[in-house]
This record gives structure tokens, sequence and C-alpha cells, in this order.
């Protein structure tokens, strides 16, 4: 008899031909021929004839298929979490903030007495005057409703009075560690929150039901395979609702409703909280279908844009801070033991050079008794803002990269004035890691940025805005096939897939992206206009453009 696994790799799965498929020396094959969710041959007009005639075949109609883009770092369920949102992106005035929460709350006739979310805004893009917006502008517009609306980085939330008043938040409140409470005349609260401070209020909101959020895993998953996704590897596991979170995506799992590949990384705030995680059967390597338990994140400062990033020499255009240190040495080295000793990959936000010392003080105090060996691949997310000798460091350790070139499209216009020329000049720096052979991988860390692979491309490649301009510190420009590979076999490579992700060869996972036109020819200009045709995984379509 045979067993299930037999019977699918016995079934004739099917043959995509007429394509162009990258198999990294070139477009060396027109036709793949996906069986048991795997790539069984790659070949042309031979392979298509050579395939038996029961074999189901689609025409990719002289597409451009690349290996499937793989997002090494984001939070997926909190791009399906936007969808419900108050949408604040390109918001371009505390007015016009204020003017979209009115017209929120009416369309959906919201009751008082209810806190709303919104996400998005960020005071740099304000027209004239790019002060941070207070309570004030909101109270007006929302009397009656806590509105808790995130900064498009997550490291700042903006709340109304009815918020503040809700929580119990005075100017007796003392700042949380880790966290800050900004404070206006007199000390009374002025409604924005940083970082750990952002908890005071999270409780408002109406608990998320499991329902719930699997419908906001199923649309924001449609929407990553709609831009070319087959895997990401997102944030979404946290102490506070991991419980609805992680049943939640096994349902639709279960459903065969996943159309790309999720590694899970897990932001568990105290030892307490990952043994809990692991009692309940989400250990390392659990997984199930289309997803799998991937490493502790330990967050361990804020962001640029909120001057909550941790600078150990301070900010140049606010003299005295320093930004956040969210999670000090002893406690995230006691997290990171934990999980090392489990076996567990372990991975830091860092994007001021103070985390990234930290982070790569936590590396080498972990691979200490390993001779200094890496073999839990950890590393480090964003490593933005990088003083001189970090990079050199983080390759003598072995250390995984998980970058977002994307941010360049913003940060370009503040880093210099946040962080001075100086340490600017050495930031950002993503050719110098690829050089000194760093395993790079490229993410979005959507929703701060859009899923779109393609923007995150032209924005490695180019070092310039997307609006066009000249190039930021073009010396760290990548080649095309350089970023390429950072998005697929880099991305494969941080969560211990490389044998299966990351190339079109025989015996890998058939997960492949197809694009109208040629990603290596076009002008560079244009890679951020290329089209996603259609979104292969294991072999079967999970996004087809006009489908």
């Amino acid at each position: 008899m045979n067993t299930p696994n037999a019977a699918r790799a016995a079934a004739p799965g099917r043959l995509f031909y007429n394509g162009h498929f990258y198999t990294g020396r070139g477009y060396t094959a027109g036709a793949l021929w996906a069986q048991g969710g795997r790539i069984r041959a790659l070949g042309g007009a031979e392979l298509a004839a050579a395939v038996p005639p029961g074999v189901p075949r689609t025409d990719l109609g002289g597409g451009w298929a690349l290996p499937g883009f793989n997002d090494s770092h984001l939070h997926l369920l909190d791009v399906g979490r936007g969808m419900d949102a108050i949408d604040l992106f390109g918001a371009r005035s505390p007015a016009d903030i204020a003017a979209r929460c009115r017209a929120f709350l009416r369309q959906n006739a919201v009751p008082p007495g209810r806190a709303v979310y919104g996400n998005g805004w960020n005071q740099d893009l304000f027209a004239g005057a790019r002060a941070l917006p207070t309570r004030e502008c909101l109270d007006a517009a929302a009397p009656d409703n806590p509105l808790l609306l995130d900064r498009v980085c997550g490291h700042i939330m903006l709340c109304n009075t009815a918020a503040l008043r809700a929580a119990g938040i005075t100017r007796h409140t003392p700042d949380p560690p880790g966290g800050g409470i900004d404070r206006g005349p007199g000390g009374e609260p002025n409604g924005l929150l940083r970082d750990n401070a952002v908890a005071l209020v999270r409780g408002l909101l109406e608990p998320e039901t499991q329902a719930v959020c699997a419908a906001r895993w199923r649309a924001a998953a449609a929407r990553a395979a709609a831009h070319g996704l087959t895997g990401a590897q997102t944030c979404d596991v946290r102490s506070r609702d991991w419980r609805t979170v992680l049943p939640a995506l096994q349902s639709l799992d279960e459903q065969g409703a996943l159309p790309l590949r999720l590694t899970l990384q897990c932001a568990m705030d105290t030892p307490d909280d990952l043994r809990a995680l692991w009692a309940a059967g989400y250990r390392p390597g659990a997984h199930g279908k289309r997803w799998k338990m991937g490493p502790l994140k330990l967050f361990l400062d804020g962001s640029l844009g909120a001057r909550t990033a941790w600078l150990r020499g301070g900010y140049a255009d606010a003299p005295g801070r320093h930004g956040l240190c969210c999670m000090p040495y002893p406690r995230a080295l006691e997290l990171a033991r934990l999980a090392d000793a489990a076996g567990m990959q372990v991975i830091g936000h860092a994007i001021g050079d103070g985390a990234v010392e930290e982070m790569l003080d936590i590396i080498a105090a972990l691979n200490a008794p390993r001779g200094g060996a890496n073999p839990l691949r950890h590393g480090v997310v964003h490593c933005q803002i990088t003083a001189p000798g970090q990079w050199a460091r983080l390759a003598a350790l072995g250390a995984g990269a998980l970058v977002q070139p994307i941010f360049l499209d913003y940060d370009h216009t503040i880093v210099a004035a946040r962080c001075g020329k100086t340490l600017a000049a050495t930031s950002y720096a993503f050719g110098t890691a690829v050089r000194r052979g760093v395993p790079v991988s490229y993410g979005t860390d959507a929703p701060v940025e859009s899923l779109d692979p393609l923007r995150n491309l032209y924005a490695a490649v180019t070092r310039r805005p997307l609006a066009g301009g000249a190039p930021w510190q073009p010396d760290q420009a990548v080649t095309r096939a350089q970023a390429l590979g950072c998005y697929t076999q880099g991305s494969a490579w941080q969560e211990f897939a490389e044998g299966e992700k990351g190339r079109l060869a025989p015996g890998y996972l058939a997960d492949f992206t197809v694009l109208d036109r040629d990603y290596f020819s076009v002008p560079e200009h244009e890679i951020p206009a290329l089209r996603v045709l259609r979104t292969v995984v294991g072999g079967e379509e999970s996004y087809a453009a006009g489908g």
C-alpha cells in the first residue's frame, strides 16, 4: 500500500512551460516540471516533450521566473491588522491625522467608548512644520473614543486624552523601563508614548478573537503572495497574544489556506514566557505544512525616525538624547542563553550602533563555549546605524544580517541630521556587508514599508530614492545578482533552508515568482515597475495576475 508521501510523490505534478527560468547562470531553462511540491526537472522543449501527456500544464506566456522571494523580516499579521485600522500613511499634517480619524469613526459607526487603532503617520512627511503631533490635535475629532495611533515605525504611539484617561496615565505615571512618556508644560503627558510605554495603553483595544486573527492572517498572506513572496520570516509571535495568534495560523494551515511558507520569529519578553510557549508545543522544530517555529527575537532599541534608536554618541539634532535601550544586556543575555541552550536561534532588533554592539556582545557570549562557532546562525536585524568595525566584527562572528535596503528611501533624508555626518558615512553599509562575506538577507519590515520586494531590490541596486534623484552612498550599492541572492539564497540560509529554498534546481522546492519582464535587463529605474504575473509555491499557483 502506498503511504501518503509516496502517493504525493507519484502524483503527476505540473509542467510550467514557455517561460524563462533563472537557474543562477542565467535563464538556462524554458520549462520546469514540479512533482510532490519539488522541482523534478528543468529543461527546454525536450523536457516538455518528455513529460507524460497526463501531466497538467501551465503556459507562462514568456514570463521570467526567479527563485521565490523570501522576506527575512517583517510583521505579516500586523499588515493584516493594518487593513482594518485607521490608515494614516502619507498624512500631511496633524489636522490630516485628525480628519482621517473622524472619518473612520463616522464611516464605521464606532460606538462611544470603544478604543480604535491606527497606524502609518510620519511627522517627517508633514508639509511645513514637522514637529511630532500631540493629543491636542485629536481631542476634538474623538472626544469619546480612545485613539491609539502608531507611528509608521511602530516605536511611538500617539494617543488622545480619552486614551490617556482610560489607561490612567497622569503626570505622576513614571516612565517604564525601556520606554518613555513624553510630557508637555507642567509635566502633563502630551499623548506620545515611546517603545515599552505603549504597553500602558495596548490593553484598551478590544481583544482579538481567533476568527478575527485568522481573517487578518489570510488577508495579509494573500497580499504577500500578490507581491511575489513565496516565503516570509515573520515576527508576530509575542508574549501578549501568541495563544490567539498561533492557533489562528494553524487553522488556516490545516485548511490549506496559506499561500506562502512562514518562519515564525518569536518576540518573547521573559524566560517564563518562552518556557510557556515551549510547554504549549511550540518548541524549536515545531512546524505545520507551511509554517515552522523560528528564532527568538530580542527588541533591543527603537527606531531612528522616532529618535528611540540607541546611539552611543547621542543624537546630533537632540543633544543629550541617546534613544532607548529597550532590553538591558543582562536581561537580554538571560533570554538568549535559554533559547540557545534549547537549540533556538536568536536574532536582535538593533537599529542604533549601541543596540548593534549589544547584540554583537550577546552573540559573542553565546558562541564562546563553542570556540566562537555560530552553528545556530544568531544574527542582527536592521543593522542600520553602524560604527567603524562593527561589520568586521559581525563577519568574524559568522552572524547573519537581516537588512532592509528600502529603508534608504526615507532614512537618507534624516540620517545625517540625526546621527551626524561621520556616523552616517559608515551606516547602511549593506554593500560592505556583502563584500565582506556576511550572510545578508533582505526584508521589508512590513508594515513599516510595503511588502513589495521589487522596491527593495531597486534600493539595494541603485541606492536612489523611489522618486528618483541622486544615489546616497553609491559605493554601497550591490549588483542585481547579489541583491536577488540576498532575497532568495540569503534568506534561505537565515532559516536553515538553503538546501531546499532560494534556487531553481532539481530537488529544491518548486517555489518561484514569474515577472512580466527580465529583472536583469530592464533599466534600473524600471525595476519597481516590474509586474508579478504568478507566484508558485510547491508547484501550486498561490497568485495569478487577473485571477
